[in-house]
Parts: structure tokens; sequence; C-alpha cells
């Protein structure tokens, strides 16, 4: 069973991936230990690939995977993960496999071409959001109301129009600024009145007052 998990470790941390972005997108994790164990776990993928690259099959496979699931990320971890993995899986197997070099000059050449402006693009996004797709959503309309729902308003950026929505929230942990993990889902959009009356009939608190690092 080691000897399997060794061998397959990149499929494997791709499942991982793709199960903790798309799977489980609507879980939201935040806070400071989450950050710390996003480094930590950016880190230590790096240092295992490198320390079991001679036993680590489907390098190949993994590379061409990783360099088209990373855009799927859900926050700016994922996309420092998936990139990280697809570049020390290509180091490690460049010298071993003609493959590899194929592929690796194959996606530099896409890289030169289309997507590295695109890659810069989607950096400053998030950065400029803080690192998470649902810092598109206006702090000042963002509330939690009864029954565990969550409506607020949001936007794609300067040239997208306000779009509202009305959805199901559940707090899974709350440890202020430590922890923080939710899941928000059955999120559908509404217009601007059913948004205000949805606000004046309901029960509801501003989240900046429920959890200051929102």
């Amino acid at each position: 069973m080691k000897k399997i998990l060794i061998n397959y470790y990149a499929l494997i941390i791709i499942l991982l991936f793709l199960i903790y972005n798309l799977i489980l997108r609507n879980l939201v994790i935040t806070g400071i230990m989450y950050h710390l164990f996003m480094i930590t776990l950016i880190i230590s993928n790096i240092i295992l690939l490198f320390k079991l690259k001679k036993e680590i099959k489907c390098k190949s496979i993994a590379i061409i995977v990783f360099f088209i699931i990373w855009f799927f990320s859900k926050d700016i971890y994922g996309v420092i993960f998936g990139i990280s993995s697809m570049i020390t899986l290509i180091s490690i197997g460049f010298m071993e496999s003609n493959l590899i070099k194929v592929i690796s000059i194959i996606i530099t050449i896409i890289i030169s071409i289309v997507a590295l402006p695109l890659f810069y693009l989607f950096i400053l996004v998030f950065a400029l959001s803080g690192g998470s797709r649902d810092n598109q959503i206006y702090e000042d309309t963002h509330y939690y109301c009864n029954n565990n729902t969550e409506i607020y308003s949001y936007s794609a950026g300067a040239m997208d129009s306000f779009h509202y929505s009305i959805g199901k929230h559940y707090v899974i942990l709350d440890f202020n600024d430590i922890i923080y993990i939710s899941y928000n889902k059955q999120r559908n959009e509404v217009s601007q009145k059913e948004y205000s009356e949805y606000l004046k009939i309901h029960k509801c608190k501003l989240v900046g007052d429920v959890n200051g690092f929102k």
C-alpha cells in the first residue's frame, strides 16, 4: 500500500486538488491557521516531489493535468500549489524522459504566446480581491440572516453590473481570525427589490459585525 501511494503520489495530489477546488468548492476556509497550513503544504509538497522523484510514476500525465486545472483553484493558494507542482514535476522529470521534454517545450510555447498575460491578470485579480473570489462581494451588502441564510451583492469587475444573491450559509467553525470554516450552497440570483425586501423582513447581521476578518 505504501509503495502504491508513493508511486502514484502525483495523481493522488491531483485527485485531492480536484476534490477540494471543485467538489468542495462551496467550502470556505480562512484565517491565520489556514494560511499557515497552505504555505506549509505547498513547501512540503515540493520537498516530497523531489524526495520521491525516482519512485513517482505518471509524471507526464500529472504535468499536463496540473497545467490545465490550476485555473480552477478557488483561492491563490490553489494557484500556487498547482503551478509549483507542475514546475517541480518538470524539473525532476526533464532529464529522465523525452516525453516530459516535449511537454515542457509545448507548455513553454503556450505560456509565451497565450497564457502568460492571462496568468498575470489572474494573479492580479486574486491580489486585488485579497486572495479569494468571494471578495468580489461588497462588504456593506453582505449579511447573515436567520435560518442559515446569506445575502449579498457582488460584481465580477468594473465592466460588470451589480448582482444580488440569496443562499444558504452554514458556519462549521468560527474562532476569531485564527480559523473560520463555512459551507455555502444554493446561491440564487435575485433582483435588487427582492434583496431589499428580504433584508427588511428577516433578522440579519452585517458580516463585518459577525466576524472581523471578513
